[in-house]
C-alpha cells in the first residue's frame, strides 16, 4: 500500500494530483483509506446524499460539505451542497475523507 509520507518531491507532486488511487462511486458511501479525496469527477449528472455522509470535508468549513454553512473563503456563502446537481464532466477539487451519492456516478481521486 502507498505511503504518502515517504515520497520524493516528484512522487509527492504526483500524489497531489490523485495518483494514490481512485474509486468509482455510484450510490455507495466511499471512504479514503489512505490520504483524502483531492478531486471528484462526475461521470453522470450527480447529487450528493444529504446529511453527514454526503460530502465530508477533511477540515470543517474549509471545503464545501454537507454540514457547513460557510467557508473561510466566504462565511456567508453557504457551503452545504445538499440538493445541488453537479453536471457530467465537472471536476471539483478539495480535501474530503468520504462521500456518498444519492444519484449519478463519480470518480474520487485520492491524494
Amino acid at each position: 500500500m502507498a505511503n504518502l509520507y515517504k515520497y520524493s518531491v516528484q512522487e509527492a507532486q504526483n500524489a497531489a494530483f490523485g495518483q494514490a488511487g481512485s474509486v468509482l462511486a455510484k450510490t455507495d458511501a466511499v471512504t479514503a483509506k489512505i490520504g483524502v479525496f483531492i478531486a471528484i469527477q462526475f461521470i453522470e449528472d450527480s447529487v450528493f446524499e444529504s446529511g453527514s455522509t454526503g460530502l465530508v470535508a477533511e477540515t470543517t468549513q474549509l471545503y464545501p460539505d454537507d454540514t457547513g454553512t460557510g467557508t473561510s473563503v466566504s462565511a456567508s456563502g453557504g457551503a452545504a451542497i445538499d440538493s445541488v446537481t453537479f453536471p457530467q464532466g465537472m471536476t471539483i477539487f478539495g480535501r474530503w475523507t468520504a462521500f456518498e451519492l444519492a444519484s449519478g456516478v463519480a470518480i474520487g481521486y485520492v491524494g
